[in-house]
This record gives C-alpha cells, sequence and structure tokens, in this order.
C-alpha cells in the first residue's frame, strides 16, 4: 500500500491512498481513494467558517467475502465461484456555513455486486448497474424559530437488486430560548423523517443479512417525534414523545418488511459530564 497527502496554504488539501494485494485469497485486490478540498473565504466576517468544496473518488476490485461464497447451515448450503466485485465512485459536496447550506451529489458503477434473492440465497448481478445520489440541507432561522430541512433523492438503475426510496425527508422544527439567560438553554420542537414507498428489504435470521423482497412496499407515512431539550449549564435533559404521529396518514406501521415500528411511547434522559476545567 501507498499514500500520499499534501496542502497549499489554507486554501487546498489533498490526499489519496491505494492498497493492492498480491497473494492469498484477495489477490489481485485492489483499492484507490482520493480526496481533495478546497476553501474560499468571500465573507470577510466568517473568516473561520469559510466555503469548502469537497471531493471524493475511489475505485476497487474486491474478493466476495468468504460466506458469499461458501455457507453451510441447517438452513442453507451454497458453494458460489463468484466473481471479482468492481466499485467506482464519484462524489463532490459543498458546505456554505454563513448560509447554513450544505448540498452533495454522488454517483456510483457497480458491477458483480453481490445481493440475496427474495429466498435469501445470495446472488451476483452480472449486468452494471448505477445509483446516483444527490442532497440539500437548509438551515432557516425566523427569529428563535429554526427550520432545519435536509431533503435525500436516491436512484438506483436495477431496484430489484438495489432497491432505494426514491425520496428521503428529514425535517426538524424546533424553537429555542433561554428560560434562564446564560443558564437554562430550551429546544420545544418536532422531527418528522419520510420515505417514498419502495419494496424495503426484509431480515433473515438465521442468516443474519437483509434480503430483497417484492410482496410490500414499505414507506408513505411519516414518523414524528415531539422533543424537549435543556441545556442547564454542562447538563442535558431531554424528554421526548416518540411516534406521535402513528397511523397517519395511512397505517404504515412497518419500517422494515415485516418489523413494527416503535410505539408510541415517552422517553427522557440526562447526560451529565463530571470534569474540571
Amino acid at each position: 500500500y501507498a499514500g500520499a497527502q499534501g496542502q497549499y496554504r489554507k486554501y487546498m488539501e489533498w490526499n489519496a491512498f491505494g492498497k493492492y494485494s498480491f497473494a492469498g485469497y484477495e489477490v489481485n485486490d485492489f483499492t484507490i481513494n482520493a480526496n481533495m478540498t478546497f476553501k474560499a473565504y468571500p465573507f470577510r466576517k466568517d473568516r473561520q467558517s469559510p466555503l469548502q468544496l469537497d471531493a471524493h473518488f475511489e475505485t476497487s476490485l474486491k474478493e466476495p467475502d468468504y460466506y458469499q461464497q461458501h455457507l453451510y447451515t441447517n438452513h442453507y448450503r451454497w458453494d458460489n465461484d463468484f466473481g471479482k466485485i468492481s466499485t467506482t465512485k464519484a462524489e463532490a459536496s459543498l458546505s456554505v456555513p454563513r448560509w447554513k447550506l450544505d448540498a452533495s451529489f454522488g454517483y456510483a458503477l457497480l458491477s458483480n455486486n453481490i445481493y440475496y434473492d427474495t429466498l435469501g440465497i445470495a446472488r451476483q448481478n452480472t449486468k452494471p448497474m448505477s445509483v446516483m445520489t444527490a442532497s440539500l440541507g437548509k438551515e432557516f432561522q425566523f427569529w428563535k424559530f429554526h427550520l432545519d430541512n435536509k431533503v435525500l433523492f436516491q436512484h438506483s438503475s436495477d431496484q430489484e437488486v438495489l432497491p432505494l426510496p426514491m425520496l428521503s425527508l428529514d425535517l426538524r422544527y424546533y424553537l429555542q430560548f433561554y428560560l434562564v439567560k446564560n443558564v437554562l438553554n430550551v429546544q420545544l420542537g418536532a422531527n418528522a423523517i419520510f420515505a417514498t414507498k419502495y419494496y424495503a428489504p426484509g431480515y433473515n435470521p438465521a442468516l443474519g443479512m437483509f434480503y430483497n423482497q417484492r410482496d410490500e412496499e414499505i414507506g408513505g407515512s411519516p414518523n414524528i417525534d415531539i422533543f424537549l431539550n435543556l441545556q442547564w449549564k454542562r447538563a442535558c435533559i431531554y424528554v421526548k414523545y416518540i411516534n406521535a404521529g402513528k397511523g397517519w396518514p395511512t397505517g404504515d406501521y412497518f419500517s422494515a418488511y415485516r418489523y413494527i415500528k416503535p410505539q408510541k411511547a415517552l422517553k427522557f434522559g440526562i447526560f451529565w459530564p463530571f470534569y474540571i476545567k
């Protein structure tokens, strides 16, 4: 293996790493990773929070896991002769702290990737496929109200091999204020997570693995938690009412195939670090 890294003042950083196996079970396997970061300081008032652009590239060729090739159990038995798995990824992300904005885009090309079919049997996808992702995060603030929005778009060229929800949302809206100035900080709000319907993988206890199923689509209903966070000096206290919107707008109670979401419940806790400055 070999690696290198460098930096140009405070504006650019880069690093690269490569690994190749000459012998053994993973002979001819290789991995290459490269990262680059660009920083700009267009806002004079925000010298400690620059605009940042990150780029990442990786490519690899790997031998499948031994248990994907050979398995002997009470319920499953196989001896496969799978080829090496090829993965190539290119990703870019942009962060603008002054605007409380984050965005990213990624593209992956997969070949010979392994999945578990509807019977839980390991299969190799011999046709190349691609996965594209794009995300956007933006926080809005109006007086003491905070609207934290995260949106994720995903597309798989072969949903039967790698099923993904097309759209996922993570919305966190809350009111933040000092109940006692500089002593007790309060957050009161709700967090909603939502994903469009898709054939979510099922879990096979005999294998300890997730497998693809085509019987039922999961999703289409938000999971809503109502929370109260208290920051009292060093102590953090929280109270959360989970799954407050159970059954709304539809009766989808599953987070995965045949696995029920947590029921309505009240949770509370405290985190209090003890140390001396």
